[in-house]
């Protein structure tokens, strides 16, 4: 008995010592909801397990989660993407998380070409990833422009055009002479056309910008980029260098901007998010102009009715009493006019509205937009407005089949974007060179006269009453756009993929404008029952295809990794043209081309294609020393049989030296060195058909040797084709340091690149007994050799404050090495300044030079002067510089404190000079304070006489400062064009904190914004520096006055739901 008593005892307390934990630590029911640290939005699917256990759940489309667990238990909660993160359970019943997203595995993706995503470390080259952040918050119409002085090695510039104007983007600096420097635009892996409506009056080379027809408008109808919506952006890689961009082949030779766009919703379910951005755009007046003489010529000030100086200030000193005779007798006071650009620009606004709902599940999901973009210009009658939808979506039909896509569609109307950088109908040139006392009430009052033509006030008819121009003329600019790619992935095998791809790009462009309205001063009457002026209407159609097939494998054997990718690409591209130019009307006022006397249409039509072959093969050892070579092969219908096909190979790699070793030192957290080499090329700069002769029918008939009349041809143009011609070859090298130290609070991406463009298209001249004067040829030749950094710190990092400190900066230089020799000086002049001046590339010197009569100067540098007190010009053009910047960068400092956040952009350009129209105009007219000298008595200026004694002769005012204009001396006004500025301020606040979870709303964030705040260093007078700029390299530097540069204010408001 007592036996089996003790056997009982001892089963009951092995089954109290069982059951001790479970009624210690009792199970008990845990909720809880999971959030993103950043936006505090719901994450669904994230796995929240038992440490230890196989017991486990997963969060609903809320966020929410259920779970028992013992008290003494440990959840675990875990997301791709995000920092896994363990809580204990203790006494709790609801357990909420926040899961901060894991930046380092984020950063180590990045899309490549062809849409590729690849793990960065694997990549021998330069690319930058932009966040959509930088885009949206503090933006421009053109999006391209809010990321001025953000990316290292990339020059980007607004051109001081209007709201929808170009935006011209420049990386690694510029290699071709005469053609295009501009990158590829690639949404979604498919690239899409960017060709610029930017005005370059005085172009003499191929840069594929399209101008409009006929004088008198001189507008910037815009570029490609101008048809995306920033909102529906989700990422922006830019490929730099040639290896990057080899699989593009002959169309990335100058580097690949990607972009991708949103495709579904970060969290499960389906959300809904409203974005509004407004800006408030203030003119800024940089003019410091002489207020001492006013209105007139010769020392006088008008005193006699019409035609008066109107655009001179070399009259009177101003005195009190004065008064002046204008127009038609008008006699108003002879004082100062101040402030002129306040008078008559306005201030702009920029509204845009996104409207965007997306979902994600297990298996996909899409994310659809709705934007409407509201722009006025400074000039008042100017406006643009841009209506986008935009439509992505990504699905996994299957285990193995997928399907993603995109659409979208803008629709914009640009009415009366200004006309700029010229004499005839240029607001901005009429307002910068007004007299100094030219009242703008009564410009505005006297705009007409009785007859509602121009009332003459001025002798200088050309410089276009600019309320005549305001009210009289007219533009209009339609662009209907649609552009995507559908693209379907099967997986063969777990390691096999192949991939199809179809994409297109498709506009219609509607533009009508009358270039010279009835009434306008500068052009005769029309014959007898007429009227006169010009007015243009055309349609523009293109389109653009490509399809693609590509193929890859990825395989591991052991410690090594192979990657292999073949593929093909089809480019069509077709685009056409119906103008018709009217002159003179019937009745008044009526543009239509029936109204018209003298009607002259135009149709053009061209056609291109490129068929393609590339492939890659990456090895891979440890998962820290990677090799890649690529080949691709273009066949080019613009070139001959025997020239079309050209093969474009590229080998780069990488050595993670961290990873390679296991004792490096603690404060390095990744190290990388990269190398690449490549070669790419460009048939841009042959247009389509120009290995074919042309021939047009005289329109008068001539008699044959029988006395017959009959029609007779001839060779259309002045160059002979050539059907040898070959593409442009880049051959691009470049080494790279990329390191992270101080667990990632301070990292480095350096490179060094040298870039050699051979095989250059030039003119060369040919006899003319031909019956031509030219023939392209390949010949030239240039050296691009530059350095970039990006540098990023986190100087101060506490739990409540942290300050995050980026500087980037490049220095870039490109040498012409031959033309049709290598014979230093040879040249070739690839553009022409509107006034005096030219742009010429000449072998020995940086691209780009500056060429203008300049001072004769003596052995001493002093100025020659002639018997009559006049500068002398130098015999020929010489050079003033390089109108290519050396240095481009930004310092970008950001403050966050509690969810408060602070950002400031100083950005700058260094090194290019500038020829300044602005400038050349105020001294021809008086309004520059280097004028004052002499105007009481003449100027006797300090220099030597032509036979070297003192200059003692005393020239008028006038005369002596017109030199500008008289003799093309251009030295008074070239500049240096450099200039520091603080770009961009941000401030916001993250709300979403503040949020009830019940709420309907899931996040709200407000930010706070001003863009082009102050320059904090220029060195050319009366304008900011970037105020204009042509969108054709043959012009850089050869400034014209545009609008003037604005200062926005505004604020920008996310709500998510």
């Amino acid at each position: 008995m007592i036996k089996n008593y003790k056997k009982n005892l001892t089963r009951l307390l092995l089954g109290l010592a069982i059951m001790m934990p479970n009624l210690i630590f009792a199970q008990a029911r845990i909720t809880g909801l999971v959030s993103s640290a950043k936006g505090n939005e719901a994450i669904a699917g994230v796995s929240v397990a038992i440490k230890g256990t196989s017991q486990g759940t997963s969060t609903d489309a809320s966020g929410k989660y259920s779970i028992n667990a013992p008290s003494n238990a440990t959840l675990v909660f875990s997301f791709v993407g995000f920092v896994k993160k363990e809580v204990s359970v203790g006494a709790q019943s609801v357990i909420n998380v926040s899961l901060s997203e894991e930046t380092t595995a984020l950063d180590e993706v990045v899309v490549t070409a062809l849409g590729i995503k690849k793990e960065s470390k694997k990549l021998g080259y330069a690319t930058t990833t932009i966040t959509p952040e930088a885009i949206t918050e503090n933006r421009s119409p053109n999006f391209m422009n809010a990321l001025q002085g953000k990316i290292a090695g990339v020059n980007i510039s607004s051109l001081g055009t209007g709201p929808a104007g170009t935006s011209k983007i420049r990386i690694r600096g510029q290699s071709s002479f005469s053609g295009q420097n501009s990158p590829l635009i690639v949404i979604n892996g498919v690239p899409i056309d960017n060709t610029n409506f930017g005005t370059n009056p005085g172009n003499n080379a191929s840069d594929n910008s399209i101008g409009v027809r006929g004088s008198g408008n001189t507008s910037d109808g815009g570029d490609g980029l101008s048809s995306i919506n920033p909102d529906d952006i989700e990422s922006m890689t830019v490929l730099k260098g040639a290896t990057a961009a080899a699989l593009y082949g002959s169309r990335a030779k100058d580097g690949v901007l990607m972009i991708t766009t949103k495709t579904r919703g970060k969290t499960k379910g389906i959300g809904v998010s409203y974005n509004m951005n407004y800006t408030n755009e203030t003119p800024l007046d940089f003019t410091d102009y002489q207020y001492e003489y006013g209105q007139g010529e010769s020392g006088l000030r008008p005193t006699t009715a019409n035609p008066t100086s109107g655009q001179w200030s070399f009259g009177e000193k101003f005195q009190p009493g004065m008064t002046q005779v204008l127009f038609d007798g008008v006699s108003v006071p002879y004082a100062p006019v101040y402030d002129r650009i306040n008078k008559f620009f306005v201030n702009g606004m920029n509204l845009t509205n996104t409207v965007s709902i997306a979902s994600n599940s297990d298996n996909g999901g899409f994310n659809m937009s709705i934007s409407n973009m509201d722009n006025n210009g400074i000039v008042s009658n100017n406006t643009f407005n841009r209506k986008t939808i935009n439509l992505g979506f990504a699905y996994d039909l299957s285990s193995k089949l997928s399907v993603a896509g995109n659409i979208n569609y803008s629709n914009e109307y640009n009415k009366n974007p200004p006309n700029i950088a010229n004499q005839d109908n240029s607001i901005p040139t009429a307002v910068y060179n007004m007299a100094n006392s030219m009242p703008f009430d009564l410009l505005e009052q006297k705009a007409m006269d009785a007859n509602g033509d121009e009332f003459v006030y001025s002798r200088f008819r050309n410089r276009t009453n600019p309320y005549f121009t305001l009210n009289k003329q007219f533009q209009n600019i339609r662009r209907d756009r649609v552009f995507g790619n559908i693209s379907a992935k099967y997986n063969i095998l777990p390691w096999l993929f192949v991939q199809g791809r179809v994409g297109q790009d498709y506009w219609s462009r509607d533009q009508d404008y009358n270039n010279f309205p009835t009434g306008h001063a500068s052009i005769g009457p029309a014959p007898a029952g007429f009227v006169n002026g010009t007015f243009t209407q055309e349609s523009r159609r293109f389109r653009e295809t490509n399809t693609d097939i590509l193929i890859s494998a990825t395989k591991a054997f052991g410690d090594f990794e192979f990657n292999l990718t073949a593929g093909g690409n089809q480019m069509y591209r077709r685009s056409d043209l119906n103008s018709t130019q009217v002159v003179d009307f019937v009745v008044r006022d009526l543009y239509t081309v029936m109204n018209g006397r003298v009607k002259d249409p135009v149709y053009g039509l061209s056609e291109r294609s490129v068929n393609s072959v590339y492939g890659s093969g990456e090895i891979s050892f440890r998962n820290y020393l990677f090799l890649n070579v690529t080949a691709r092969n273009d066949w080019f219908s613009t070139l001959s049989p025997a020239n079309r096909s050209i093969f474009y190979p590229s080998v780069s790699g990488s050595y993670v030296f961290s990873q390679a070793f296991d004792n490096m030192p603690s404060w390095l957290t990744f190290g990388k060195l990269r190398a690449a080499v490549a070669e790419v090329g460009s048939d841009t700069d042959v247009s389509p058909y120009s290995n074919n002769l042309f021939y047009g029918i005289n329109p008068n008939l001539f008699a044959n040797p029988a006395g017959a009349l009959q029609p007779v041809g001839g060779g259309q143009g002045n160059v002979v084709p050539n059907a040898g011609l070959k593409p442009m070859r880049t051959r691009e090298s470049e080494i790279g340091l990329e390191l992270k130290m101080f667990n990632s609070r301070v990292t480095l991406d350096m490179a060094v690149y040298q870039k050699l463009t051979s095989d250059q298209i030039v003119s060369a001249q040919i006899s003319d007994a031909s019956g031509f004067t030219n023939s392209l040829i390949n010949s030239g030749q240039s050296e691009n050799r530059g350095f970039e950094m990006l540098l990023n710190l986190v100087p101060i990092k506490t739990a409540d404050f942290q300050w995050d400190l980026t500087l980037n900066g490049s220095y870039n230089t490109t040498k012409v090495l031959s033309l049709l020799t290598d014979t230093p000086g040879e040249r070739i002049t690839v553009g022409t300044h509107v006034f005096n001046g030219e742009l010429r590339q000449v072998v020995g010197q940086e691209m780009g030079q500056i060429y203008g009569f300049g001072y004769r100067r003596d052995a001493n540098g002093k100025r020659v002067f002639g018997a009559n007190g006049i500068a002398l010009r130098t015999p020929d053009l010489i050079s003033f510089g390089s109108a290519i910047p050396k240095y481009v960068g930004g310092i970008t400092n950001t403050f966050n404190y509690k969810g408060i956040s602070l950002s400031a952009l100083i950005d700058f350009k260094v090194g290019n000079m500038m020829l300044s129209g602005t400038n050349f105009n105020a001294v021809r007219h008086g309004l520059h304070k280097m004028t004052l000298e002499g105007r009481e008595g003449g100027v006797v200026a300090d220099g030597v006489n032509a036979q070297g004694g003192p200059n003692t002769a005393k020239a008028g005012v006038q005369p002596f400062w017109e030199v500008v204009r008289s003799q093309a001396l251009i030295e008074p006004v070239v500049y240096d064009g450099s200039y520091w500025k603080l770009r961009q301020i941000t401030a916001g606040y993250d709300f979403t904190k503040h949020l009830s979870p019940k709420s309907p709303i899931k996040g709200i964030k407000l930010s706070f914004v001003a863009n082009n705040v102050l320059i904090l260093k220029k060195y050319i007078d009366n304008i900011d520096p970037e105020s204009f700029g042509y969108s054709s390299d043959n012009l850089v530097g050869m400034e014209s006055t545009g609008l003037p540069t604005t200062r926005s204010l505004g604020f920008n408001l996310n709500v998510k739901f």
